[in-house]
């Protein structure tokens, strides 16, 4: 009997470990998604700023928006 409850002891560890791990791994996969979708929805709303820039003469404006395109994020 106490073997037995030693083994469902041990089994319920393990399936909280690798519980604990999955919700860690899962947390990290989802934190870095986040960074991706701020990152390009904070480029997008830079788009507009830019684009006048370029029509009143900015160069740095212009290499901004190349930039863009070489990134693919530029539509």
């Amino acid at each position: 009997m106490m073997e037995i409850d030693q083994k469902k002891q041990q089994t319920m560890s393990f399936i909280l470990r690798m519980a604990e791990t999955a919700y860690d791994e899962g947390m990290a996969d989802g934190f870095e998604v986040g960074k991706y979708v701020g990152f390009v929805a904070g480029v997008t709303s830079m788009k507009s700023a830019l684009s006048c820039g370029l029509r009143h003469g900015s160069p740095e404006c212009g290499k901004a928006l190349e930039s863009l395109k070489r990134l693919d994020l530029e539509s």
